[in-house]
């Protein structure tokens, strides 16, 4: 076909579709498309708490649908949030015409989306909003508890006016999938930094039963298998394993005692609780080592000081080392005391007093004579070593170190003393009568600069009379300077009978 001739037939085609349009003009009808009129009961913020119900019941008005048939169209409740591996991905609420549910969106604020699907169409409408999601239960005290014979955690939780709300079985009023079994042992809480695996928790809070140890969400508390400790834990793990101590070394890194040995945990490296270092290579064996961690919890370059039941000696465990060393003792003009006690220790803990020391109480197996050795751990410079002369306190049942002053406080039965290492004198502090003590501590925080309590004397008691889980009593108090009347500055009641407490902090 010529260039000329092809030319020709293209006018004429052309002139024939023309044609064809112009004599069809007129044969269809056109219908006015449903639209999305008007949605009212939906604000363009809306706000809700965590773990409470959440009702939104909007009215739609359509164009061609004045009485609204609800069957002629589908629904969805969306939202944009983060999906674990620092991105983001759209969620589904639910999948009704009105939203009535109970909140398990992590508090933040975010894009949110109502979809209107018209069936006949499927022409989508989406109304856009923001989803404000706050957290009445985002920061406080979590106790684990012993609560009619079992464990149970209940919380203090810091509400908008800086009081404390109680909320009792925290798992259960969250909706955790978490059900503990055994007796209550501990619970911890610390920065762990970002976790290989498919929780991705970068903030630990662990609680621990006599039967298992486990992380939860430290947002929702929510639980699944794989935040339990043995994902933390590389090689063989001990049949009925369970952690008795968790204690933070510095950001990213932990120490673990369970079942008489010690773990080391550095997240920057990869170094998972594995082979246990409790282990001297000199002497090509280990040991069992006692519950206890002398650690600064601020300093990576610390060395943390255990305790060597097998041996009754001290111990050191520096950096990242796969086994722990013996501490030499200081020249004869400098010691006070040997690193080989051949003693049982019975309580030991690294306070800030004196630029920072190991303090710890050890039991004499000959005579029932208790001795308080103090130490830096760094340098092995020895500060003191004498025989503790105070009331009754080879009856003492729990012991706390007071960190500014240095004083041992200590209780037997329902009474709290303070033992003056310098004079040499106990003084009565508290008598709680018929009730009694079941935890003793002053409580360390993490950061230091937003929280300053770490002079608090925290005291759990109990009504024994009373096993119902709401027997259980905090009292919060101060310790002054001269050996001054410890002042009690809180008191909360209603809870279980405290075995550990933690603070969540934010």
């Amino acid at each position: 076909m010529t260039l000329k001739i092809y030319r020709s037939f293209l006018f004429i085609l052309c002139l024939f579709i023309i044609s064809s349009c112009k004599k069809d003009l007129g044969n269809y009808d056109y219908t006015e498309l449903n639209v999305l009129d008007e949605i009212t009961g939906l604000p363009a913020e809306v706000s809700a708490v965590y773990g409470k119900n959440l009702k939104i019941n909007p009215v739609i008005k359509f164009t061609q649908d004045p009485n609204f048939d609800e069957s002629k169209y589908t629904f969805e409740w969306t939202y944009i949030g983060p999906n674990g591996l620092g991105g983001s991905k759209l969620f589904s609420l639910a999948k009704t015409r009105n939203l009535d549910l109970v909140m398990q969106v992590v508090a933040g604020n975010y894009p949110a989306y109502y979809n209107i699907t018209e069936k006949a169409s499927g022409i989508k409408y989406s109304t856009k909003f923001t989803l404000k999601v706050v957290n009445e239960i985002n920061e406080g005290w979590i106790m684990m508890n012993e609560a009619n014979g079992k464990a149970r955690v209940d919380m203090l939780s810091l509400n908008s006016n800086n009081n404390f709300d109680l909320i009792i079985d925290l798992l259960a009023t969250t909706g955790s999938d978490l059900k503990l079994t055994g007796k209550p042992v501990m619970t911890y809480t610390y920065n762990t930094g970002l976790l290989v695996g498919p929780d991705a928790i970068s903030y630990g809070l662990y609680l621990g039963t006599d039967q298992s140890t486990t992380k939860i969400d430290p947002n929702t508390f929510k639980w699944t298998k794989t935040m339990g400790l043995s994902y933390e834990m590389f090689g063989d793990i001990p049949a009925g394993f369970y952690a008795d101590v968790i204690r933070q070394k510095s950001s990213f890194s932990s120490y673990m005692i369970g079942k008489g040995n010690a773990y080391y945990y550095e997240r920057v490296f990869n170094i998972y609780y594995s082979a246990p270092i409790n282990y001297i290579n000199e002497e090509q064996r280990g040991f069992e080592v006692e519950p206890f961690i002398g650690s600064n919890h601020l300093s990576l370059n610390t060395p943390a000081i255990f305790y060597d039941r097998t041996n009754r000696r001290f111990v050191r465990h520096s950096g990242s080392a796969a086994t722990s060393t013996t501490i030499p003792d200081p020249d004869a003009a400098q010691k006070l005391f040997s690193f080989s006690t051949g003693m049982d220790l019975v309580y030991m803990r690294w306070i800030s007093f004196n630029g920072g020391e190991v303090f710890s109480i050890l039991k004499d197996p000959a005579n029932n004579k208790r001795y308080l050795a103090r130490f830096n751990p760094t340098s092995n410079a020895q500060s003191y070593y004498s025989e503790i002369t105070a009331t009754d306190f080879s009856n003492a049942e729990f012991y706390a170190i007071n960190p500014e002053f240095g004083y041992i406080f200590y209780t037997v039965g329902s009474k709290i003393y303070q033992y003056d290492m310098v004079y040499k004198t106990a003084k009565l502090m508290a008598d709680f009568g018929a009730k009694k003590i079941c935890y003793f501590n002053f409580y360390e925080f993490k950061n230091t600069t937003k929280y300053t309590g770490s002079n608090k004397l925290m005291v759990g008691i109990y009504d024994p009379s009373i096993n119902n889980g709401t027997e259980g009593s905090l009292n919060i108090y101060t310790v002054p300077s001269l050996n001054g009347d410890i002042i009690l500055d809180k008191t909360y009641s209603g809870f279980g009978r405290i075995k550990s407490l933690t603070y969540r902090e934010r």
